[in-house]
């Protein structure tokens, strides 16, 4: 008997299966949902402790070191360079066209990042292994790495960068970064920024660089030591010319802009080079660095070199080269000591602003029969015999 609702027997409407559409359509929703919820949760974690970035005007000043000679007249002081930021607008175009050119073809396009760019590293560095990376760092990533972020490579940082290049774009116009990078970013023997970097290589304002000029600082930014005309002017020479080619390729120069440049050598410029006992620095640099490590504050070393006297052992083996360059004599070297010891004149070379590779201290060569006179002078002075 049916019972009083009369539901007893009733049973339920088969239900209908879904279609394949309507499968992706409810599966592909359940991702989804679940993907926001844990991109919102990796992005909170990313912005957690991310820096403030409206301390761009900020910066951090590094410490010095001072080198005196015996009477306390300044021989060198090593540390970095800074210099006022630059308006873009008072520079040649050619100027931020090298640095576009070289390290971020698609600035004006993207909006912080390239995924396009960060996709081929990755598949280079996957299908290259042993050799060096290749990175996918837009201006702006780099912006955001050098002044906000600590060099560890992990995933993390590389999400914070990303997070705080697309802050930047939302904060600030292209020339605006594009500004702040070049007048950030370091360019090699402690200067920070174009101007200083300028003023450091060639011995003149940004304004006033040439193309080449221009080139050649903006081949410097990916490896500042590796890429440095001091230390390797034929890998400095070969960077430029590809800033150069880039440009032309890009349309930023013409043909004959392009030629123009091979005419004449970009020079480096010789005055920090000219000034005396540069090698003793250098040596003396290194030395004190692995004692003391990086400084946290200015520094002043007292040494016992004696000006005048190393002013004269330079002016020595200049001339000495000089006199016999046609009996083959490339190059000297000389170290004088007092009486007990100490260096009063240290001389790597016939020029420091041609060659900075210092022959009193690593040019080691056997001595052979050369020094057999001192040592039968020594057994004479001794009445040996």
């Amino acid at each position: 008997m049916a019972n009083a609702n009369g539901s007893g027997n009733r049973s339920r409407p088969p239900s209908r299966a879904r279609t394949p559409l309507q499968k992706v359509f409810y599966w592909g929703m359940v991702v989804g949902i679940w993907g926001l919820i844990v991109g919102v949760i990796v992005l909170i974690g990313l912005a957690w402790d991310l820096p403030n970035i409206s301390n761009l005007d900020k910066v951090t000043r590094q410490p010095t070191i001072s080198y005196l000679d015996r009477s306390g007249a300044v021989l060198a002081v090593r540390g970095s360079q800074y210099a006022p930021p630059v308006d873009l607008a008072k520079l040649p175009k050619y100027v931020p066209d090298a640095f576009v050119a070289i390290e971020d073809q698609h600035f004006y396009q993207h909006f912080g990042f390239n995924p396009w760019g960060i996709l081929r590293s990755a598949i280079y560095n996957a299908t290259h292994h042993g050799g060096p990376l290749r990175g996918g760092s837009t201006i702006t990533q780099q912006l955001a790495r050098n002044l906000f972020l600590s060099a560890d490579q992990n995933m993390r940082r590389k999400g914070q960068e990303l997070l705080i290049a697309v802050m930047l774009e939302a904060k600030y116009s292209k020339d605006e970064i594009l500004a702040l990078y070049m007048n950030r970013v370091y360019f090699g023997h402690g200067a920070y920024g174009i101007d200083a970097a300028a003023t450091r290589y060639f011995n003149k304002p940004a304004r006033e660089l040439t193309l080449g000029e221009a080139a050649m600082l903006a081949g410097l930014v990916k490896g500042p030591s590796r890429y440095s005309p001091v230390s390797d002017q034929e890998r400095a020479r070969k960077r430029t010319e590809l800033v150069l080619q880039t440009m032309l390729k890009n349309h930023k120069i013409t043909q004959a802009q392009y030629d123009e440049v091979f005419r004449q050598k970009v020079m480096v410029s010789r005055t920090l080079a000219s000034q005396n006992a540069q090698y003793f620095v250098d040596f003396l640099d290194a030395k004190v660095r692995s004692l003391v490590g990086e400084p946290t504050e200015n520094m002043v070393v007292e040494t016992t070199l004696d000006l005048p006297i190393e002013m004269a052992a330079e002016n020595a083996i200049r001339q000495g080269v000089s006199r016999y360059a046609k009996s083959g004599v490339q190059q000297g070297a000389l170290v004088a000591l007092d009486g007990e010891g100490r260096i009063r004149a240290y001389v790597g070379g016939a020029d420091y602003g041609e060659s900075q590779y210092d022959r009193a201290s690593l040019a080691q060569r056997q001595a052979g029969s050369s020094f057999k006179p001192f040592v039968y002078l020594t057994a004479m002075e001794q009445g040996r015999t």
